[in-house]
């Protein structure tokens, strides 16, 4: 007669493995399974009715082709991990079940019984919660349980009688599968506890690097990104700039006469002075990235011959009272206006009250394929320049690398705050 196949549960498709594939280790495990089964029922240890064998035999095949099928839809369409390890693990208990009520009676049949019931359990611990392992468990008692009590009771309806020496024995092994469960859902508990607190941690080790690393990536007086990593950012974007031919500005800023403002007003005010420049210089880019997130076109003064469009900016200290504010996605026109109103946020008024301060910048726009220091050295020479004309003006590398260009007074005033 055929062995009897065991818990479906046992061979499984864990989700994410890719269609058609099945855990090896759980059908290795339903091999064993089925190996001892075979092994027990040929030799007699565990009788089995006639016909038993072959319905647990095609029900298990029918659920493991069930099982074989899930695994072979789209990914999309699998069901989730724990959905999946919870049925087997049902299945499984149902087949276990199903294998006690024909080998009931038989001492080995009950011992393979409790295995059964164990390994499917098994299945579910990686991948289901507590509240769900709690629940197949206590199906698998209750099924474990009921089994020699049904048993007991068509033993009574043939006229045979309920003693405690026959009654006992029979329920001894469900005892003891309910002793193993209650273990197992101690430790699985413990193993999620510790799982939480370790989770928690990680969570906090994860902040406080991502705090160490914005501090190490801040200039702490500005609030700024520090040199090093505005160069960083220069690279990345001018590489993205090559790759995707996108637009791309540098501005260099520096404030007019800041060693004079510290010479005379003492460097705690020359700090003072510096933290509110970037604080006003942010708010000034703020404006021009809330507009600009979703890569909206940018046109300018309502000219929409040349629509525009930015990306979010970027602005870092360098050392001492010079600044770059980066422009990704921004072509030169658009780097022109924020430059201006970045000018005009610093000059509209003292700061503290008491101290008027101006600013210079210089503008070049990437030229695709130059280097790093190329772009930064075009726009310092307009900064240069600006500096030389009289300060307090914004003034733009030309793009063949000449003399800069300042931004003609007509386009000053048209853009504005």
């Amino acid at each position: 007669m055929e062995a009897p196949a065991l818990p479906a549960s046992l061979a499984v498709v864990p989700a994410g493995t890719g269609p058609g594939r099945v855990d090896r280790r759980a059908a290795l495990l339903y091999a064993v399974w089925a190996g001892i089964a075979a092994l027990a029922h040929g030799t007699g240890a565990v009788p089995l009715p006639s016909g038993a064998a072959l319905i647990l035999g095609l029900g298990s095949a029918l659920t493991l082709g069930l099982f074989l099928a899930l695994g072979r839809l789209p990914e999309a369409e699998q069901p989730s991990a724990a959905l999946l390890a919870a049925t087997q693990s049902l299945m499984g208990i149902v087949w276990s079940t199903l294998f006690a009520w024909y080998a009931a009676g038989s001492p080995a049949g009950a011992v393979l019984s409790v295995g059964m019931y164990l390994s499917a359990i098994a299945l579910a611990v990686p991948a289901a919660s507590l509240p769900v392992l709690a629940r197949l468990m206590s199906a698998a008692a209750l099924a474990s349980i009921a089994v020699p009590l049904l048993h007991q009771g068509v033993l009574v309806q043939t006229g045979g009688s309920i003693t405690a020496a026959t009654l006992l024995p029979s329920l001894l092994p469900s005892l003891v599968l309910c002793v193993l469960l209650a273990a197992i859902y101690l430790a699985a508990r413990t193993l999620a506890s510790a799982r939480e607190q370790l989770q928690a941690r990680n969570a906090e080790l994860q902040a406080g690097i991502e705090r160490i690393t914005r501090r190490a990536e801040r200039d702490q007086l500005t609030n700024s990104y520090n040199r090093h990593s505005i160069l960083e950012m220069v690279a990345r974007e001018r590489s993205r700039a090559d790759r995707g031919g996108q637009d791309l500005c540098l501005c260099l800023l520096d404030i007019d006469h800041f060693k004079n403002m510290n010479d005379q007003y003492g460097h705690q005010t020359g700090d003072r002075i510096l933290a509110a420049f970037a604080r006003r210089v942010r708010g000034a880019l703020r404006t021009m990235d809330t507009v600009n997130a979703a890569a909206l076109p940018v046109t300018l003064n309502g000219d929409h011959s040349e629509p525009l469009t930015a990306g979010r900016s970027a602005f870092g200290r360098i050392g001492g009272e010079e600044f770059i504010v980066l422009l990704p996605e921004t072509a030169l026109r658009g780097a022109l206006r924020g430059a201006e109103r970045i000018r005009h946020a610093v000059v509209r008024r003292p700061f503290e009250g008491l101290h008027h301060v101006t600013v210079s910048i210089g503008i070049a726009e990437y030229r695709p394929g130059e280097t790093v220091s190329s772009l930064i050295g075009r726009a310092d020479e307009a900064l240069y320049a600006a500096k030389h004309a009289g300060r307090n003006q914004v003034h733009c590398a030309t793009t063949e690398g000449g003399r800069s260009a300042i931004v003609m007074p007509t386009f000053m005033k048209s853009t504005g705050p």
